[in-house]
């Protein structure tokens, strides 16, 4: 392993403490033919919609399973732990599920709290200032994924380089919805380093892809004042918690005879320059039935880390195609396994559906999140590492389903992303 000043990050200060919990969540189970309207909103909500808090301390964090060995409810697990015990949770988890919850993470909730208001504020500008995060700082047209998108750009129902999730559908709902492009506005935030883009480096393909970062103007804008430094140094927080978790996975399949002897730095050297990505996510309120927020999809890349708000709408299918709510916990964050990463493992760790329901418009609630899309090095190759007796380690469906890894095989990570990326946005870059 190299010694790039920036691996290992998160050996760089230990992690204060916060809560102990790695008990089960309480999640609620709703029929695929339902789209339950979410109204746990703020602090100024009635006390039974208000973000619930993490459940008291406990010693495992076991998968809850039904008689047919499906998942009910998404495991929270407790990061103040020694390695061993945390890595074998989310093992476990990935195995079963692909989704799972940490608490006491290391990362302070100030600075959690500091990049969702800056998100509030950014989407609060005017349509013509946003837009004009859209296009590079000297005004030119916008080339790559960096900066603004607005609702409908982005159509995570689309067929193209992904499963065809709408066929697997069993209630017809993708019927009754016609898709416009999901219900939702973002804005896309890369690596900076020197004010360069670490995408950028050496690496012209990269680069040209995603573009740079757009950042709005903090001078004419007196709202987003503080933007940039407050996503800067979330991002650099959330690239310590990521060298935490890709040590655990490595650990984790050291217990799988197929990958006996998986160096524990696996994952770190193939991410030392990763195509990160953080979103910033506001989803309106919808007629009702009138929009999906986010539609039902898997992950392009590595893992997620996703912060959400107190609203509610994440749904994650489980084997019988029953949707299980992520609810929001204070403090957590959500952790999903990508399709890169359940390729590498052979489709052991699952690469599970999910969506995002918008909130109804006679809440007249706003949901916003933050997910943070962690992928390799541009030129790391995703190749299953693990044994594989069929010879494919192509089901990357944590719910029965399979992904489309087999047909880029031996690809490299920025071809498998640009692979996704067309296949999901509808603008022109």
């Amino acid at each position: 392993m190299d010694d790039d000043c920036n691996h290992w990050m998160f050996l760089r200060r230990p992690a204060p403490a916060q809560v102990s919990s790695s008990a089960a969540a309480d999640t609620n189970s709703v029929q695929a033919t339902s789209l339950e309207e979410e109204s746990n909103n703020s602090e100024l909500l009635p006390s039974q919609h208000r973000l619930k808090q993490v459940p008291a301390a406990a010693e495992t964090a076991e998968v809850d399973v039904n008689s047919d060995g499906d998942f009910n409810t998404i495991p929270i697990i407790n990061l103040d732990q020694p390695l061993e015990k945390y890595a074998k949770q989310i093992g476990d988890a990935c195995r079963d599920i692909g989704f799972f919850y940490i608490v006491n993470h290391g990362i302070e909730e100030c600075i959690m709290s500091d990049v969702m208001d800056a998100s509030k504020r950014l989407f609060d500008l005017d349509l013509e200032s946003k837009l004009a995060l859209n296009a590079g700082n000297d005004g030119k047209e916008k080339k790559g994924y960096r900066g603004y998108f607005g609702i409908g750009a982005e159509d995570l129902d689309n067929k193209d380089g992904t499963r065809d999730l709408a066929s697997e559908e069993q209630n017809g709902l993708k019927k009754m919805l016609k898709s416009k492009g999901d219900f939702k506005e973002g804005f896309d935030v890369g690596l900076e380093k020197q004010d360069m883009n670490v995408e950028g480096g050496d690496n012209n393909a990269c680069h040209a892809f995603f573009g740079r970062n757009v950042w709005p103007n903090e001078h004419k804008h007196e709202s987003v004042i503080g933007f940039r430094q407050s996503l800067l140094r979330y991002q650099n927080e959330l690239l310590k918690l990521a060298d935490k978790l890709m040590i655990a996975f490595a650990t984790s399949l050291n217990s799988d005879d197929g990958a006996a002897g998986l160096p524990m730095d696996y994952f770190l050297t193939r991410t030392r320059n990763p195509m990160c990505t953080l979103r910033l996510l506001h989803y309106p309120p919808s007629l009702d039935m009138a929009n999906s927020g986010c539609g039902a999809h898997t992950d392009y890349g590595l893992f997620t880390i996703l912060q959400q708000d107190s609203i509610g709408g994440l749904q994650v299918r489980n084997h019988a195609k029953k949707w299980i709510q992520a609810k929001p916990l204070r403090g957590s964050f959500v952790i999903n396994v990508g399709d890169m990463l359940s390729h590498w493992t052979s489709g052991v760790y699952a690469s599970t559906v999910h969506r995002v329901v918008s909130p109804s418009s006679s809440s007249g609630y706003h949901r916003y999140s933050v997910p943070f899309f962690f992928n390799p090095d541009h030129d790391a190759v995703v190749e299953p590492i693990l044994n594989d007796e069929s010879g494919d380690g192509d089901d990357c469906g944590g719910d029965g389903g399979i992904c489309s890894c087999k047909k880029r095989r031996n690809s490299s990570a920025l071809e498998i992303l640009q692979a996704r990326y067309n296949g999901t946005f509808q603008s022109d870059n």
